[in-house]
């Protein structure tokens, strides 16, 4: 068991998948923390964004009873025909989510602690024990709540569980290297190399970011590249990633196929989804492969 100065440490999260299999080795946790500083033009959890728990409005399983205009103190609910929500009225208190008899209003974030999340985990020991798996901490963005991650992956290495830290590295060196070091295996994210391209697409440069992949050479690392049709999945794009993790030593990557699950996400917030795309051919991807194991990379699809 975890100490109890660890247990305590509290976070947001807003999701918590217990057979996740693509975020790491074997059956995993995967803990999804809230908040981001990037603004991903591509996001497929835009609920992960705001650090702030969020009201997600899911529209087709609104019976317009009216439960949620009565629950509201700030008229953040409109029944006109169709079930709006003014956000900027919206305090966040969860009223209109307990009042919803048909849930269709959910809440984004969630506060735990970290002994909450690490005792969730230690009950699927068994199935991570017959697969190898573990527990993820991914996002939203991790290093943004670096103490609760810290002390999940302290309180989870005390009790003999793999853990995983799924990454963008946009952060200081001191506290990406705090979280490398108390984690099994840092998936680390990397999106566009060109820093014009990536401030345009994800709101800020990479500097950062590349520096953090070259100090983390020498740990158990695999680069994850999320494929965007006609962004982040170009040869131009694909060879000049291949190329730089090559030159720092990193010799894992994973190709992470297009999810074109995220239209509906951004229709639960109210926000128009800025990419709308299919997910690439399985002989697109064998490409892309191939580009990988040319650069002499150790390359899988995940």
């Amino acid at each position: 068991m975890i100490r109890a100065d660890w247990r305590s440490a509290g976070g947001l999260v807003f999701d918590v998948d217990t057979f996740a299999v693509h975020d790491g080795p074997g059956i995993r946790m995967a803990v999804y923390l809230k908040g981001c500083p990037l603004r991903c033009s591509w996001c497929h959890s835009p609920e992960s964004q705001d650090a702030r728990p969020e009201v997600l409005l899911l529209g087709h399983r609104c019976g317009a009873c009216g439960a949620c205009v009565r629950a509201c103190p700030n008229g953040a609910h409109v029944l006109d025909g169709a079930h709006r929500m003014d956000r900027t009225r919206c305090a966040h208190c969860g009223a209109c989510v307990a009042a919803c008899p048909h849930d269709a209003l959910r809440m984004a974030g969630q506060t735990v602690t970290a002994g909450q999340i690490v005792r969730r985990a230690e009950h699927m020991q068994p199935f991570f024990r017959h697969s190898g798996g573990g527990l993820t901490l991914t996002g939203g963005e991790v290093t943004a709540q670096a103490d609760f991650a810290a002390a999940v992956l302290t309180g989870c290495r005390e009790a003999g569980l793999h853990t995983a830290l799924e990454t963008a590295g946009p952060c200081d060196w001191p506290t990406l290297a705090r979280l490398a070091d108390l984690a099994d295996l840092v998936l680390y994210d990397l999106k566009l190399l060109d820093d014009a391209a990536h401030r345009r697409h994800t709101g800020a440069g990479n500097g950062q970011v590349l520096d953090n992949a070259r100090r983390l050479a020498g740990r158990n690392v695999q680069a994850r590249v999320p494929l965007v049709p006609g962004l982040t999945d170009t040869d131009a794009n694909l060879r000049a990633i291949f190329g730089f993790l090559a030159d720092a030593g990193l010799r894992r990557v994973a190709l992470l196929p297009y999810n074109p699950s995220a239209p509906a996400k951004y229709e639960w917030l109210g926000r128009e989804c800025p990419i709308a795309a299919e997910p690439q051919t399985p002989e697109q991807l064998e490409r892309m492969l191939g580009l990988a194991r040319g650069a002499g990379l150790d390359a899988e699809i995940a």
